[in-house]
C-alpha cells in the first residue's frame, strides 16, 4: 500500500493501491475478487479524507488439470516446460498471461490461446486450456542488395600487376558497385524440440559465403542461455590487397544478463589463408603471407544497448560493443597473439519533436602480439624490419585491424586506412586502431514523394590504424602526416620509406531516407589530410636506385548503402 496516514490526497495512488490489491487476490486464485475504494470527510475536518478498501474475495479456485492440444510435432516436454501453472496450485491469471509469452518466446508456435474451462462456474478446481497451432517447420528466404562506392576492391587484378603504369589497378580501388545475393533455409521444431538448423549462403562480386548453423536455445533449460554451433566456409575481398579464404567452425554461448546487458562466450578455430594471385604486397613476401595459417582460441564479447526505438536508426540511448579474442597454440593455432576491439556509441535527441540527433561513435582496437608470425620465420627481408615494415607485423594478414569505408573512416574506401606496403602502396592493416566519427543529422525539407522521411547528415571522421597501439597515442595531435617527403625518395633504398603515424580527417555530408527496412544512406566524405605512400614499380637500374613515385589516396569519397552509419 502506496496511500499512508498523514499523506497528501490522491486519486492516482489510491487507484495503485487497489489494482495491486486485486492484483494480489488474482494471483492467488480469488478470480471472482473485486476491491472498491470507499473516501469520505472527516468528521470536523474538511481538509482530511477517510479512505478504505473494501475487498469481496468469492471462492478461492485451483488448478485440477493443463490441458493441451495442437502440439503433433512438438515433444510434450518442450511445452510443459513453459506452463507456468500446475495442478492443485491456485488458479494464477498472471501465471496463465506468462505461460502463453513463453510458449510464444519458443517461435516453434504461429498462434497460442490460453483459457480457463467454465470460467464463469463455480467450482473450485477448473481445468486451464492451453491451444496450439504449430508455425510452419521449413522457411526459405532470399533476397538482393548491393553497395555502391568510390574504393570497391579491384577482382581482376594479379600480384604485381598494379607496379605496372599501363594497367588500371589502383591502391584505393575503384568506384563501382558490389551486388550480392542471399538465400537462406531453417528448419525450426528439430526432433520435437525448441532447436533448429539453419543454412546461409550468400554469393557476390566481393563475397562468397556459406554457413550451417545448430541453435539450441534456453540451452539446460535456462531461459538467459542461447547457444549454438556453426562452420562454413568464406571467400572474401573487402579491401584492394588482397582476397582472403576462411574454413572455420564455433561454438557460441549467449547469456542475457538483462534487458541491456548480453554476454556472448564463444571457442573459435578456422583455417585463414590469402589468395597468392590477389596479393599486392612486396614480391618476396608473397610466398609467405599467402600460406595458409591455423587460428583458434576463445572469446567474449560484452553487449551494452539501450537504443530506441530500433538499432538501425537511433534517437537516443548508448551502445558498447566490446570484443577479445585470445588465439594461442595450446588451442591448435599456429600464431599467439591477443585481440581487443570496442566501440561505444551514444545519441542524443533535442529540438522540436526531438528530430534533430547528435550521434557520436569511437572505436579503440589493439592486439598484443605473443610470438612471431609462423609466415615469415626465417625470411631475412622482414628480420630487421618488424617495426618499421607494415607487411612485417607479426600477425597474419586478415587477423588484423583494419579501418575505413562506408561503417568506419568515411575518409577512406573499405579497410584503406593506415599502414601500407612499402613497396606496393597498398593497405596491409596493423596492430591497432582508433576512429571517432560526430554526426549531426537533422530533418530534410518536405518534398514531394519522399514527404518528411529525408533525413541530412553533417560528420567528421577522424583517426587511423597503425603498426603499434603505442603509435596512437603520440597521433592524437598530428593533423599532417610526419616527415611525408621521405615517401617519395626512391635513392639508396630497395623500399620506399614512410610514416603512417597521424591522424587523419575527414568532413562530409550525406542524407538518409526512411524506408521499412532501415533508412537508404548515401555519404559524400572529403579527406583533408590524405597519406603519400611509396610505389616501386621498376627494379632494373643497378642498386641501389630504383624507379617508383609517390602516390596519395583521393581526398573524394562516396558511399551508398542501407543502415545508419553506426
Amino acid at each position: 500500500m502506496n496511500a499512508q496516514q498523514g499523506q497528501p490526497y490522491s486519486l492516482i495512488t489510491l487507484s495503485g493501491d487497489r489494482d495491486a490489491v486485486l492484483g494480489y487476490y488474482l494471483s492467488h486464485g480469488f478470480d471472482q475478487a473485486r476491491v472498491e475504494v470507499h473516501q469520505s470527510k472527516a468528521d470536523g475536518n474538511d481538509t482530511v479524507m477517510n479512505v478504505s478498501l473494501d475487498v469481496t474475495e468469492g471462492e478461492q479456485v485451483f488448478v485440477n488439470k493443463v490441458l493441451i492440444s495442437g502440439a503433433m510435432k512438438t515433444r510434450p516436454v518442450v511445452v510443459q516446460r513453459q506452463v507456468e501453472l500446475k495442478p492443485d496450485q491456485p488458479l494464477d491469471q498472471t501465471a496463465l498471461l506468462e505461460t502463453q509469452r513463453n510458449l510464444y518466446n519458443l517461435a516453434l508456435f504461429s498462434e497460442v490461446n490460453t483459457a480457463v474451462q467454465n470460467p464463469d462456474g463455480h467450482a473450485t478446481r477448473k481445468n486451464v486450456l492451453v491451444q496450439l497451432k504449430e508455425a510452419k517447420r521449413w522457411d526459405v528466404t532470399y533476397g538482393f542488395g548491393f553497395e555502391a562506392q568510390t574504393g570497391t576492391p579491384q577482382t581482376n587484378c594479379n600480384a604485381q600487376l598494379s607496379l605496372n603504369p599501363n594497367t588500371d589497378c589502383r591502391q584505393e580501388g575503384k568506384a563501382g558497385v558490389s551486388p550480392r545475393v542471399s538465400f537462406d533455409v531453417t528448419r525450426i521444431n528439430w526432433r520435437g524440440r525448441d532447436q533448429s538448423l539453419s543454412m546461409h549462403v550468400t554469393y557476390g562480386l566481393l563475397e562468397q559465403i556459406a554457413t550451417a548453423t545448430f541453435s539450441l536455445p534456453h540451452f539446460r533449460n535456462k531461459r538467459n542461455l542461447d547457444a549454438a554451433v556453426s562452420g562454413g566456409y568464406s571467400n572474401v575481398r573487402n579491401i584492394s590487397t588482397y582476397a582472403s579464404k576462411q574454413l572455420q567452425g564455433s561454438m557460441k554461448l549467449t547469456q542475457r544478463v538483462n534487458r541491456a546487458d548480453t554476454l556472448i562466450y564463444d571457442f573459435t578455430y578456422r583455417r585463414v589463408s590469402v589468395d597468392q594471385a590477389s596479393l599486392q604486397i612486396s614480391a618476396n613476401l608473397i610466398p609467405l603471407l599467402s600460406q595458409p595459417v591455423k587460428v583458434g582460441g576463445p572469446g567474449i564479447t560484452l553487449l551494452h544497448d539501450t537504443r530506441q526505438p530500433s538499432p538501425l536508426d537511433a534517437t537516443k540511448g548508448i551502445f558498447l560493443s566490446a570484443q577479445n579474442f585470445f588465439s594461442n597454440h595450446v588451442f591448435g593455432s599456429d600464431v599467439d597473439f591477443n585481440r581487443t576491439d570496442i566501440t561505444n556509441s551514444t545519441y542524443y535527441a533535442f529540438g522540436k519533436k526531438s528530430r534533430y540527433v547528435f550521434a557520436r561513435s569511437t572505436r579503440f582496437g589493439f592486439i598484443a602480439t605473443l610470438g612471431s608470425n609462423p609466415q615469415l620465420d626465417g625470411n631475412t627481408a622482414c628480420s630487421s624490419k618488424l617495426v618499421t615494415d607494415p607487411s612485417c607485423i607479426a600477425v597474419p594478414l586478415p587477423e588484423r585491424l583494419y579501418a575505413g569505408g562506408a561503417t568506419s573512416h568515411r575518409g577512406f574506401p573499405i579497410n584503406g586506412a593506415g599502414p601500407r606496403d612499402l613497396t606496393t602502396g597498398f593497405p596491409v592493416g596493423g596492430n591497432g586502431v582508433f576512429v571517432n566519427s560526430f554526426e549531426m543529422r537533422m530533418p530534410g525539407p518536405v518534398l514531394p514523394l519522399v514527404n518528411d522521411n529525408l533525413q541530412i547528415v553533417l560528420f567528421h571522421d577522424m583517426g587511423n590504424a597503425f603498426i603499434n597501439v603505442s603509435d596512437i597515442w603520440k597521433s592524437f595531435g598530428r593533423f599532417h602526416q610526419p616527415n611525408e617527403q621521405t615517401c617519395k625518395v626512391f635513392t639508396g633504398v630497395t623500399t620506399g620509406t614512410c610514416d603512417f603515424n597521424y591522424f587523419s580527417h575527414a568532413i562530409g555530408t550525406g542524407a538518409r531516407y526512411k524506408t521499412p527496412v532501415g533508412p537508404l544512406r548515401v555519404d559524400f566524405s572529403y579527406n583533408l589530410n590524405p597519406p603519400y605512400y611509396p610505389v616501386v614499380n621498376d627494379y632494373s637500374l643497378p642498386y641501389p636506385q630504383v624507379k617508383g613515385f609517390a602516390g596519395r589516396a583521393s581526398h573524394f569519397n562516396f558511399f551508398f548503402s542501407i543502415g545508419q552509419t553506426f
